[in-house]
């Protein structure tokens, strides 16, 4: 074993063991190496520098607002927003901003934006409310009978009733 990685072997016809070769990158090696390296994948390697590239202008044409460049084809592009509202958001720039593509080099006929939805941060509970106690129903309970407006007077009622006063 070396480097944490186990060294297999197999058997020949001869019956003599050889070490077989690992498929792995070296550890220097970054992910676009490894890409570029695999003619297989040159295709996504190119894929994956144009979606990077076109990302960057734009981010820069709108600045602060969450987006990424999702697909580009013929001219046109699929940008994701965050959520929906800054998809109208970027809908309404669209002009302005095929333009910033066009002048960074871009061949850019038509822009489609597509919101996804993204799971809404955990926020902790609330803490349950304290309950009543029984001086604090008695004295609720108290002015429900002496308040003239019937709203508040139910309502006092009710407060009082669901806090078994």
């Amino acid at each position: 074993m070396r480097h944490g990685v186990p060294r297999y072997s197999v058997a020949s016809a001869d019956t003599a063991r050889r070490p077989l070769k690992s498929a792995r990158p070296a550890r220097s090696a970054s992910a676009l190496d490894w890409l570029r390296g695999d003619p297989s994948f040159a295709h996504l390697s190119e894929q994956a520098r144009t979606l990077d590239a076109l990302t960057e202008v734009v981010r820069s044409s709108l600045p602060g607002l969450p987006v990424t460049v999702i697909a580009y084809d013929n001219g046109r592009l699929v940008v994701g927003a965050a959520h929906a509202a800054v998809a109208a958001r970027i809908r309404q720039v669209e002009p302005s901003l095929i333009a910033a593509l066009t002048r960074a080099g871009w061949a850019v006929s038509a822009i489609r934006f597509k919101p996804q939805w993204q799971a809404p941060a955990k926020t902790a509970a609330r803490p349950n409310k304290p309950v009543p106690d029984a001086a604090a129903l008695a004295h609720v309970s108290a002015l429900s009978d002496r308040v003239a407006h019937t709203g508040l007077r139910d309502a006092l009622k009710r407060l009082a009733a669901r806090h078994g006063g």
